[in-house]
């Protein structure tokens, strides 16, 4: 029987654990949340800018009766979120629930700044398309924070979520994009003026380029496949000088049916010239392929939660 010594220090190191994770989580929507809100009340909303989704719609209804911006967004989502609680998950629910309050808590703070000082406006004509890229941008990391949480700020992301129960062929990707367009379109009868709808798509493409770049555009590492006859001296010193692992698969040249072994590895973007370099200093008749590798997960690189 476990004594109430062991069980009280496996408790405590839960307890820490679940802490430091609940920490972490807020700690990503807080951030995420500040940024995606000065993208909103400082840039789009002044120049009539939809950005989209949810938060696109509650421009729209500030723009029409003057409803805060972040409480407009959080109704709106209840109705998603009850939805999301039947038909996704409880836990995905429950935790784009607390990134939407936060997200809306801080646009209508950031709301109260802007108007306390000042907002993006300019005389420049230039001034709607400089509003509708880093508005965009800063959704864009905003959103970024907030997904590397395992959280979204509901809106389309619930829309999606649901549709894809529905659709399970069509892309996640396509689906959201799909509910984005009808916030454009509608933006663009809601303010009378085509202009406005354009900008919101520039800002949705902004907001969406620099999403992809923070959540995939870190991760600089390359996949190599090389293939030697001396493909075990060029094992040994990856091994050795990198500290890098490898896998050897076995493969079969096409001209003489031969067999060949190919090195298989996963090595930063700052490693992959040294490899190179070893692979031609040991053989210099090597074939060599590197391409890039979207996410890798496991020891050496990032750990699976």
């Amino acid at each position: 029987a476990e004594s109430p010594g062991e069980g009280g220090v496996g408790t405590m190191k839960w307890s820490a654990q679940r802490t430091k994770n609940v920490l972490s989580f807020l700690a990503f929507n807080l951030a995420g949340s500040c940024a995606s809100a000065f993208g909103v009340q400082y840039f789009t909303a002044p120049h009539n800018i939809a950005p989209g989704g949810v938060a696109g719609l509650a421009t729209m209804s500030s723009y029409l009766w003057g409803l805060p911006i972040g409480t407009m967004t959080f109704v709106l989502n209840i109705p998603l979120l009850l939805l999301a609680w039947k038909h996704v998950s409880r836990e995905f629910t429950l935790r784009t629930l607390v990134s939407t309050f936060l997200f809306s808590l801080c646009t209508d703070v950031v709301g109260a700044l802007v108007e306390a000082t000042s907002c993006y406006m300019s005389d420049s004509p230039l001034a709607p398309l400089m509003a509708a890229l880093f508005g965009g941008a800063l959704m864009g990391v905003g959103n970024a924070l907030v997904y590397f949480s395992k959280s979204t700020t509901g809106g389309t992301a619930i829309v999606g979520a649901l549709m894809q129960k529905r659709l399970p062929g069509v892309s996640f990707s396509k689906l959201l994009s799909g509910a984005n367009l009808m916030v454009v379109v509608l933006s663009v009868f809601v303010y009378r003026n085509i202009d406005t709808g354009l900008f919101a798509t520039l800002s949705i493409i902004m907001s969406t380029m620099m999403m992809d770049k923070l959540v995939y555009g870190l991760n600089t590492n390359r996949l190599l496949f090389i293939i030697s006859d001396r493909s075990r001296d060029i094992e040994e010193h990856i091994l050795r000088d990198l500290n890098r692992g490898v896998t050897i698969l076995k493969g079969e040249g096409g001209y003489r049916h031969s067999e060949k072994n190919v090195i298989f590895c996963v090595v930063s973007k700052g490693q992959f010239m040294k490899v190179r370099d070893i692979s031609v200093a040991v053989d210099p008749q090597a074939f060599i392929v590197g391409c890039s590798a979207g996410d890798v997960l496991g020891k050496g690189f990032r750990h699976v939660d």
